[in-house]
């Protein structure tokens, strides 16, 4: 029994909501209300009609749902162009959801309504429980034939006729399948009449195919026997060849005694390995003789000393050309004081600066020197060992000269420091003064 009817988007109703009473319920309300919707929307989701114009006007999805006293509600969703139907059991999470079952309901959802038509003859059938707004009362307008149709077909009569013609028609299937299975078995017999022969088949068969594989091994031992015999063709030919040979050699006399070899095959390897290196030296000294003679060696560790000299100048460049840029835009200072300090200090500064640039030049100079070539006279090497004396001496000298130069250096310092603790403050920036900083030794620290 139908508990309550719900409907959204269906004809005039946008969403309604009607429970059903346990005896009878009555629909009253003015025309245009919707009396006449509900009675279609119980039609639509029993028979799923053609589409109409069942979706209201401004929606796209027409719904009509039912629930069952038994708590199963049946949900009927139209759309333009398809319908479906969605069943909710009790307990269940997830709906049963039947589409693409054709005209008819499917037999699921006609169970669950039990709102089915009655069958009349004729393939024709009879709605009892939903009728039309303008057709008078059940039956009163239908001929008497259908009136004795529909009583007949409700007793126990109509049951056992139909019985009856489905038996009869189960029949003649049957007999139909029996002929069909009789001439299928003929056709069968006289298939197997025509495979007598098939055992003498299968027999020679087997023996074809144990004669194949017996062909097979003799084809693959084939090409070993040829090399067999090949083999044995070539030694054949040797046994002759050796045969004869031994002929021939009989009538000859025994070979006298022959001279002890091994004092003149280490003479022989001992002369050879001579050849060898006479060819090794007069290739070395064919390449020796396209050398120029050996360039006077620099001191390299004056050079050394120089280019980390030149490091740290070039580091106190950057410095200073960092400060020029940024005191550049500044005005120009105001009247100083006696810098004649500061002038050596930048004679100084100019000084290192060619140094720096010699010590370059010289270096690039320098690079492309490949190393010295191998000495093999002990006058060249005599002379080395002078040069490198000379160079120890030099180096000396260097060494007390780069002391007094950081003796003058430490000197100047204190002198510049003095000056400009007594000088104080910037006159341009107002900040401290210090010499640390005026000669950039922290560039060099950096560096």
């Amino acid at each position: 029994m139908i508990k309550k009817i719900t409907l959204k988007n269906f004809l005039a109703h946008a969403e309604t909501e009607i429970e059903l009473g346990a005896g009878m319920t009555v629909l009253t309300g003015p025309n245009n209300s919707g009396k006449s919707s509900v009675v279609e929307a119980l039609r639509c989701i029993a028979t799923n009609p053609l589409p109409k114009h069942f979706i209201r006007h401004g929606a796209k999805v027409a719904r009509v749902e039912l629930e069952m006293d038994d708590g199963t509600r049946v949900v009927w969703v139209r759309k333009k162009a398809t319908a479906w139907y969605e069943v909710f059991k009790p307990g269940a999470e997830e709906a049963e959801v039947y589409a693409k079952f054709g005209r008819k309901p499917p037999e699921d959802i006609l169970n669950i309504l039990r709102l089915n038509h009655v069958p009349l003859e004729g393939d024709k059938s009879l709605d009892v429980h939903i009728g039309n707004q303008r057709n008078p009362i059940f039956l009163l307008d239908q001929p008497a034939s259908v009136a004795a149709q529909f009583f007949a077909s409700s007793s126990e009569g109509s049951h056992l006729l139909a019985m009856q013609t489905e038996l009869k028609g189960r029949v003649r299937t049957a007999k139909r399948d029996k002929k069909f299975q009789q001439q299928k078995m003929a056709q069968i017999s006289d298939e197997l009449d025509g495979l007598q022969d098939l055992p003498l088949v299968n027999l020679e068969l087997e023996s074809a195919r144990e004669l194949k594989g017996q062909a097979d091994k003799l084809a693959d031992e084939i090409p070993a026997i040829e090399t067999f015999l090949r083999r044995k063709g070539e030694l054949e030919n040797t046994y002759s060849n050796l045969s004869a040979r031994e002929k021939e050699l009989a009538v000859l006399q025994p070979g006298p005694e022959l001279f002890p070899t091994a004092p003149l095959e280490v003479a022989v390897s001992r002369m050879q390995s001579l050849r060898q290196k006479g060819e090794s030296l007069k290739s070395r000294a064919a390449s020796l003789e396209g050398l120029k003679p050996q360039p006077e060696l620099y001191p390299v560790q004056r050079l050394e000393a120089d280019i980390a000299r030149q490091k740290q100048l070039s580091a106190a460049d950057l410095f200073q050309d960092n400060r020029l840029n940024l005191l550049s835009p500044l005005c120009s200072p105001p009247e100083l004081e006696d810098v004649a300090t500061l002038s050596a200090t930048i004679s100084n500064v100019s000084r290192n600066r060619f140094l720096r640039d010699n010590i370059s030049k010289r270096a690039t100079l320098l690079a492309p020197l490949a190393s010295p070539p191998e000495l093999f006279e002990d006058s060249q090497l005599m002379q080395v060992v002078n040069n490198i004396s000379s160079l120890k001496l030099s180096q000396d000298e260097m060494r007390k000269r780069l002391a007094d130069l950081d003796l003058a250096s430490e000197r100047l310092k204190k002198r510049i420091g003095q000056r400009l603790a007594e000088i104080g403050n910037c006159p341009l920036c107002g900040g401290d003064l210090e010499a640390d900083k005026l000669l950039g030794e922290a560039a060099y620290e950096l560096s």
